[in-house]
């Protein structure tokens, strides 16, 4: 019998740690999906913003938000050019705007904002979208969140809840599970790059349409 007592005490005792790691993991998981959520709003009122000024769509990237005044002081991670106040022309030779990415404090997820350019390119279930018919009606927006723990930890959980139900219910855009990268090589500039993407690395895109 006190074997029996023994044994049923340790299987709870097991049950109650693997259930309070479970939920400190989903307390985790749900505080990160938030501050990620608060983000993407952030970054398409942003945009909206651009808009309302009469930005031009075809240009907008985090550097010419900067320059124009639209991000907040403190938002100057990986913009080419911020910290000399220097402003540029999108697309101009030599230009590095486009490749200007941003990161929100205490945060380590990377995001880039481009322009929609015209090119084809197949969403999450395999559909081909033709974006040639939405160029300067909207922005591509690559989110790396493969540093960020608690997400990268739950994939492909993640990647699916932030493409579905952000990029797809929130903004009404074509989420991209397999993005690595956006392209900054003449010829494909600013196209979402899907060569050897996953839906389990971190890495996602949203083509967000206004």
């Amino acid at each position: 019998m006190p074997y029996l007592v023994s044994s049923i005490i340790a299987v709870v005792t097991a049950l109650i740690i693997l259930m309070t790691r479970y939920e400190a993991d989903d307390s985790a998981i749900t505080q990160e999906i938030e501050r990620a959520k608060s983000m993407f709003i952030t970054i398409d009122e942003f945009a909206n913003t651009y808009i309302q000024s009469g930005g031009d769509m075809t240009k907008i990237n985090f550097e010419q938000l900067f320059d124009d005044g639209i991000l907040l002081g403190n938002m100057t991670k990986d913009i080419p050019t911020s910290t000399a106040n220097v402003k540029v022309t999108a697309g101009a030779i030599a230009d590095k705007s486009f490749t200007a990415t941003l990161e929100f404090s205490n945060s380590k997820i990377k995001w880039q904002i481009v322009p929609i350019v015209e090119y084809k390119i197949n969403d999450y279930k395999n559909v081909e979208i033709d974006l040639g018919k939405s160029v300067g009606a909207g922005y591509q927006l690559f989110i790396d969140f493969s540093k960020e723990g608690a997400l990268k930890d739950r994939n492909p959980f993640s990647e699916n809840f932030l493409g579905r139900e952000f990029c797809e219910k929130i903004f009404f855009g074509s989420f991209i599970n397999n993005a690595t990268s956006i392209s900054s090589s003449t010829g494909t500039l600013n196209q979402i790059v899907t060569t050897s993407g996953t839906s389990s690395d971190g890495k996602i895109a949203c083509v967000v349409f206004k």
